[in-house]
């Protein structure tokens, strides 16, 4: 079911929480500071990522609220940590995410002591709607997929060693999880929010491509070695692609038992 949220016609004060670096000390979990930066706009303000920050504009271009995006060093000697901070924006700019995750090293940094995340989702009032600590992403991957709308969204989980995907309304509600996954490599959703992508695989097996119905909350696995190529494409009409092939339709009817 769609939302039936708008933005407002009314200029609004915005209240932005941005990161500070945060506090690594011996026996306390990494924790986020946070400032405020207070701004006044009208409501059809939207998100822009660039390479350094990500940005909310007002409709003259005026920049409303700017979070920093990057890597940094923080900590200390004795306690060095790693600090990553990047950010995504739904095709029409009502929504994005941050995501803060901070390594904590040894002081020779050869062992990782501790790893925290911190994945964050405003709206086009500048608002943060929802956050989540176990959010994570593959290498060279994101841990969040909006639908073009941005009222749900796709995002990756890991926490004990294991890996799931939550799709979720804008506000934060989940509609369906899926997994565990063993070690996720990749995944995706569709513009309209109705499916969803998992790439996956178990050390020293071949992939498995997992994919979701988002109105049926129904699953269907397909090992690699069944794709060609290894490679699947997923359609909005919940058509799954190999090559020139269609080797799944969530669709299609269901055959009856012998």
């Amino acid at each position: 079911m769609r939302s039936k949220w708008r933005p407002s016609t009314t200029s609004l004060i915005v209240t932005l929480l941005c990161a500070l670096p945060v506090r690594a000390q011996e026996g306390e979990l990494i924790t986020t500071d946070t400032a405020t930066l207070t701004a006044v706009f009208p409501s059809s303000a939207s998100w822009s990522r660039q390479k350094t920050a990500l940005l909310l504009r007002g409709v003259t271009d005026g920049i409303a609220a700017e979070i920093p995006l990057g890597h940094w060093d923080e900590g200390s000697s004795a306690r060095p940590v790693a600090r990553d901070v990047s950010a995504g924006v739904s095709s029409n700019g009502r929504f994005a995410y941050t995501f803060d995750k901070a390594v904590v090293w040894n002081p020779p940094k050869s062992k990782v002591l501790k790893v925290q995340t911190l994945l964050r989702v405003f709206g086009t009032d500048g608002k943060e709607l929802w956050s989540v600590v176990d959010a994570n992403a593959p290498e060279g991957q994101e841990p969040l997929y909006f639908s073009a709308d941005g009222e749900t969204a796709l995002i990756l989980l890991h926490k004990d060693k294991a890996w799931s995907a939550s799709i979720r309304y804008y506000l934060g509600a989940q509609i369906m999880e899926a997994g565990p996954f063993a070690r996720v490599e990749g995944a995706a959703f569709t513009r309209n929010g109705r499916f969803g992508m998992i790439k996956w695989l178990v050390t020293d097996q071949s992939a498995t491509h997992t994919f979701l119905d988002v109105k049926t909350k129904t699953r269907k696995d397909i090992p690699s070695g069944d794709l060609y190529l290894g490679a699947a494409r997923l359609d909005e009409d919940g058509k799954v692609h190999s090559g020139k092939k269609v080797v799944f339709d969530f669709n299609a009817p269901v055959k009856a038992a012998p």
